[in-house]
Order: C-alpha cells, then structure tokens, then sequence
C-alpha cells in the first residue's frame, strides 16, 4: 500500500468510509495537535480540550459511512470541532446547574442536535457554493484551488504562472464577496470558520 502521509485528506477520508483504520490513524495523527490548539483556546484546560477532541475522532468514525464532504475534510473538521465544543459547554453547564439528565435522555439530546447540525452545515455548504459559483471565473478557480484543494498562494501561483501577489488579491476579492452575501446569516458564522481555519 502506498504511503499514507502521501494521500490527501480527501482520499483518506473515503478509505476511512471504507472501514480502513490506517487511514483513520493518519487524520487523528495529522490533526490531533491542529484540534488540540483550537480547542485548549476555547475551553482553556488541557484535560477538557483533549477529552473535547478525543469525542470528536470517535465520532467520526461512528460516523463514517454518513460522511459527505461539501468542502475539504479540514473545513469539515473545524466546523465539527466547533460543535464539540459547543456541546463540552452545554455538558459542563447542565452539571453546574445541577440538572437531572439521565444518559439515556442526554444521548437522545446529542443524536437529534448532532442530526440537525449536520442538515445545517450541508445547507451552509451549498449556500456558499451557489456564491462560489457565480463569481468571476478567474477568482473561482483560485478560490476554489485555495479552499477546495488545499493549494498555498505560491502553489497556484505556480500553476497557473500568476504572481502569489495576484493569487492573495484574488482570494481577498472571494472572501469579500462571500461576506457581503452572507453577512448576518448564520452562513457568515461558517465563513469565519472557512477562513479562520484554512
């Protein structure tokens, strides 16, 4: 088998809905310290920031096979950790306020808000892609070199013989566009995390 640090996120991703766990491996091994940073930022203790990212993994791969990425696996990451996060937080408040919550009913909680994040980000993807769409043809093509394929300025500036000067004001020109059009939405929330984590 060819090396696996060699494949993208991508083709991981799609040997890991195919139950290979070396692939799993390589995405925790490649994120875990990435996740890690963002989430010890958030909750600002160690052991919760690990435990926060050590569920994260293993839902993902509970939920493998329902994996349907929209965006690169590392935007899909990030927007998860965020809900993970998020839910760390309610988690910690319940116990705080000392309500009763068994762990049959908080399991049903999470099942159903885990569902309806997921409809929510799917939505927010094809939001952001109609937008993508529909923007000069040049500019598309270097965002989505940038987002979609993981490309540094350098690298799209390499392959399409452009100056990384012009490649960054392209990808300025996008994010400018995307936030006027999403701005005050709940897709301008996802953008930050397109952004912020790209």
């Amino acid at each position: 088998m060819t090396s696996l640090t060699t494949k993208t996120d991508e083709e991981l991703i799609a040997m890991v809905k195919d139950d290979v766990l070396p692939a799993f491996d390589e995405l925790y091994n490649r994120y875990w310290s990435q996740l890690l940073a963002k989430s010890f930022d958030r909750l600002k203790h160690k052991e919760d920031a690990e435990e926060v990212v050590q569920e994260l993994f293993v839902r993902i791969w509970r939920r493998r096979q329902r994996i349907d990425l929209q965006f690169s696996f590392k935007t899909y990451i990030y927007a998860a950790l965020r809900y993970e996060v998020m839910h760390f937080i309610a988690r910690q408040q319940y116990r705080k306020d000392d309500i009763p919550i068994d762990a049959v009913e908080f399991t049903e909680i999470w099942s159903q808000e885990e569902q309806f994040h997921s409809i929510e980000i799917k939505e927010l993807q094809q939001q952001m892609n109609d937008i993508i769409d529909h923007l000069p043809e040049k500019c598309q093509i270097i965002f989505k070199m940038s987002r979609d394929d993981g490309f540094s300025a350098r690298k799209i500036a390499d392959l399409l013989n452009l100056s990384p000067r012009t490649v960054e004001t392209q990808i300025g020109k996008a994010i400018r566009i995307l936030r006027k059009a999403l701005k005050g939405s709940d897709s301008y929330i996802f953008l930050a995390i397109y952004e912020l984590f790209r």
